[in-house]
């Protein structure tokens, strides 16, 4: 079955569970804006009467939010525009006070469907309103810069703390080549690392599946593997911004989100090296300071992972080591985050444990680098898609220093539940003993 033929249905998967799949239209067309009024249309079924909500920031409206809001009212919509406001470094933030502000300007206006415009923010806090008023939800993507598009999930911060919170997917996701590739460069580079680290995030589900007996779907697993030709074949194709390699990027974040969304969870395509990103986030906001876009983030921190993993399976006879016992407080400063932080750690404990006594059975060790072999890309590799890609690989190309990258390296383990490759390199003693040496060699300019 071809991935489109996957769209708005449910169907049975040969993991044995039934996946099924909101989104109903994918449309990257240079006439997608156009569109934009039949596709409401057709997978809302509501009349042109009722309003529409349009939400975009101050750029994103300049774009293609004012044309998106112009055909909506050329098909008698009745249209209504939303501009998310800045915050205090210059762009929207994805949070809890920006949510609601923007659920209460919704529930002010009353619309039957929201049409978010932009990408990252303005996609999550789309998401995350129209799910909480219970009306559907079309995008129309400005940049290929994460996979969150076609996704379920929202990553907000709430409370100082990066969370992740269920909602429901867009009805479609609509996109012109022109406007994906006439993004900031950042935007495109950041979409590339955040794609390319499901090659981690895949070796941290599968390594969780003998560990843990976590449920695992190869389709999910491999969904957006074909499309990686177009993208990973030449990477510099990102760079020069190819209209074939961008277009290739745009689809695998698409049908990456769809994973998610099929799986139910984030596990397809985030795995150790997203919490290098949602640790330097949550360092950014206690501090006052700005922080760069996810997916460039995550692209130094698929690196990391992929050092990570090629040192750990170098070990041919491990001793393992007990991690610490809590949290280190001190580093994440205020009374709410700590708490948070330290109820996901003091969640993890089971998962530690039950890894230490299968590592501890005779032939455990060899069966998980059996289990391993071939499947997380090495740093080599890694680094090499990235600088050819225009991608970031060292802590100065995403604005902080090397010691805000370490103590993010060396802290990003205590802020979620689920086991990956960071928590068995502390098991492994790699960190914290290793760290400045893997820095120095995969992680410096």
């Amino acid at each position: 079955m071809k991935l489109s033929q996957l769209l708005g249905t449910a169907f049975e998967c040969r993991c044995g569970r039934t996946h099924r799949l909101p989104v109903r239209k994918f449309v990257y067309d240079s006439t997608g804006v156009e569109q934009l009024p039949g596709i409401v249309r057709d997978c809302t079924d509501l009349a042109s009467s009722l309003r529409v909500a349009v939400v975009a920031d101050a750029r994103t409206w300049e774009v293609c939010g004012r044309r998106a809001f112009a055909a909506l009212e050329r098909a008698q919509f009745d249209a209504v525009e939303v501009i998310v406001a800045d915050g205090e470094h210059g762009t929207p933030i994805c949070d809890d006070a920006t949510f609601g502000m923007l659920l209460a300007r919704l529930r002010g206006t009353g619309p039957g469907i929201v049409v978010g415009v932009g990408s990252g923010v303005v996609n999550d806090l789309c998401k995350w309103t129209s799910f909480e008023l219970g009306i559907p939800y079309v995008v129309v993507a400005t940049a290929a810069s994460m996979n969150g598009y076609a996704a379920a999930n929202v990553a907000p911060t709430v409370g100082g703390v990066k969370i992740l919170i269920e909602a429901r997917p867009p009805v479609a996701v609509i996109a012109e080549p022109d406007v994906i590739a006439g993004a900031p460069q950042e935007m495109i580079s950041a979409g590339f690392g955040d794609t390319i680290a499901k090659h981690q995030s895949n070796s941290d589900w599968w390594m969780n599946r003998l560990l843990l007996g976590e449920y695992h779907c190869d389709f999910c697993a491999s969904i957006a593997g074909d499309l990686e030709p177009l993208y990973l074949t030449r990477p510099e194709g990102i760079r020069e911004r190819d209209a074939s390699a961008v277009g290739g990027l745009f689809a695998a974040l698409f049908w990456s989100g769809v994973a998610m969304t099929l799986m139910g969870t984030s596990v397809p395509a985030s795995g150790g090296e997203h919490l290098l990103s949602h640790t330097l986030d949550m360092i950014a906001m206690a501090r006052g300071h700005e922080h760069d876009l996810h997916g460039r983030q995550v692209g130094v921190g698929t690196l990391l992972s992929a050092a990570l993993y090629e040192e750990i399976l170098r070990i041919e006879a491990p001793t393992l080591r007990p991690l610490p016992p809590a949290i280190d407080a001190r580093f994440w400063g205020t009374g709410p985050v700590v708490e948070a932080v330290a109820r996901q750690y003091e969640a993890k404990k089971d998962s530690l444990e039950a890894v230490q006594r299968y590592l501890m059975q005779q032939d455990g060790w060899n069966r998980l680098r059996n289990h391993l072999a071939g499947l997380p890309r090495s740093p080599q590799t890694v680094r090499d898609w990235l600088q050819r890609a225009g991608g970031a690989t060292s802590p100065e190309a995403i604005g902080c220093s090397k010691e805000q990258l370490r103590e993010a390296a060396l802290h990003m383990h205590e802020i979620r539940k689920r086991f990956t490759v960071v928590d068995l390199a502390w098991m492994l003693g790699i960190l914290p003993d290793s760290l400045d040496e893997i820095m120095q060699k995969w992680l410096s300019r």
